[in-house]
């Protein structure tokens, strides 16, 4: 399978998670194309080993193809006091990299979390931290760190999806997630800015090329 298809099939898979009108994008991450980052951007990440000088460069090209195909124009996207892209006034976007790729997906109304990571069993001495133990119990016996990795990577499309208006910081233990057949419910156990503990935001999951992706529109 080519580079091009392949990435043309994640396209797709993204598109597949979000209303019309978002903008989604991926990226292969290869090295060097940090000459392709505007000058803040470069300047954040001077002091950064050459991975993840890559990965930043690649998220950032996706990103600006985000911001095209909005019929926005090209902008620096910095990184923010707490570590998060700040999207320029008017858009909502998120970033992910995992297993040499980075995807984008970016709209103008309403914040979006993405999160991608490989379709695979996560270690059990993770389990504990990612979970409650209510989480733990509703997974599959037999494959339980298959699942956790899926509660994982929606509780990552979550925090990012609502970053952008509360610039909150929270642990996993403030996000109940249950897993469904068209996707994800997550709830906040707690008060985490706008969110009041209650609130109930609905993703959505695809699975391809041994990815996994979680979107969520908030």
């Amino acid at each position: 399978m080519t580079a091009a298809l392949r990435l043309s099939l994640i396209e797709a898979a993204l598109a597949s998670l979000f209303p019309p009108g978002v903008a989604v994008a991926a990226e292969r991450i290869v090295p060097g194309r940090d000459c392709m980052l505007w000058p803040e951007e470069r300047a954040a990440i001077a002091g950064a080993v050459p991975a993840r000088k890559a990965e930043f460069a690649a998220g950032r090209v996706a990103a600006r193809r985000c911001l095209t195909t909005l019929a926005q124009p090209p902008a620096s996207l910095p990184i923010g006091a707490d570590r998060a892209a700040v999207w320029p006034c008017g858009v909502f976007g998120s970033i992910s990299h995992a297993a040499g790729l980075a995807v984008a997906v970016a709209g103008m109304t309403a914040p979006l979390g993405v999160d991608l990571e490989l379709d695979a069993d996560l270690e059990a001495n993770l389990w504990p931290f990612i979970c409650a133990a209510g989480e733990l119990w509703e997974c599959p016996e037999n494959d339980v760190g298959r699942y956790v990795r899926q509660i994982f990577t929606a509780k990552e499309a979550v925090f990012k999806a609502q970053m952008p208006t509360t610039r909150a910081v929270f642990g996993f233990e403030a996000v109940q997630v249950q897993l469904t057949d068209s996707g994800f419910s997550a709830k906040y156990m707690q008060d985490v800015g706008s969110f009041t503990a209650g609130t109930e935001l609905r993703g959505s999951f695809a699975f391809v090329q041994g990815l996994i992706i979680a979107g969520v529109s908030a």
